[in-house]
């Protein structure tokens, strides 16, 4: 078993003189691996295994248990997760250099539209006739 891949090969070998179905159960909630097997052949099949929790892996044939066995990827006590190198210190400079343009074009934008609707909310509805009567017409 390698730790970084947590994959553990499972070799199953068929015996007889017809092909058979088998299937690879595991307990750790992943899906059960079904597979054949030609007649006097061995098969290896790769499952990989959660990292550091302790699994069980059946060999069923025809319904009926053939070999079970207790697996550990152990990756924290193997050191197989621990960085190589130190992260950096700082972190690397991703953007555009300057934006101090963009952001005065944005606000000279925004305070234009801004006079727009002032302005058109202000002769808008137009109306011919005057909403208070003045009290010299009287």
């Amino acid at each position: 078993m390698s730790c970084p891949e947590r994959t553990v090969h499972v070799k199953i070998r068929n015996t007889g003189t017809q092909t058979e179905d088998f299937s690879i159960e595991r307990d750790d909630g992943g899906a059960a691996i079904p597979g054949k097997i030609q007649p006097n052949n061995t098969r290896t099949v790769s499952v990989k295994l959660r990292e550091d929790r302790r699994t069980d892996l059946t060999v069923t044939w025809a319904n009926k248990q053939i070999e079970a066995k207790t697996v550990k990827a152990n990756c924290k006590k193997a050191g197989a997760g621990a960085p190589t190198e130190t992260p950096p210190s700082n972190l690397p400079h991703t953007g555009p250099d300057t934006v101090l343009w963009a952001r005065a074009a944005t606000g000279v934008g925004i305070l234009l539209t801004g006079a727009i609707i002032f302005w058109y909310g202000g002769i808008w509805p137009r109306r011919r006739e005057k909403m208070f009567a003045s009290k010299e017409s009287d």
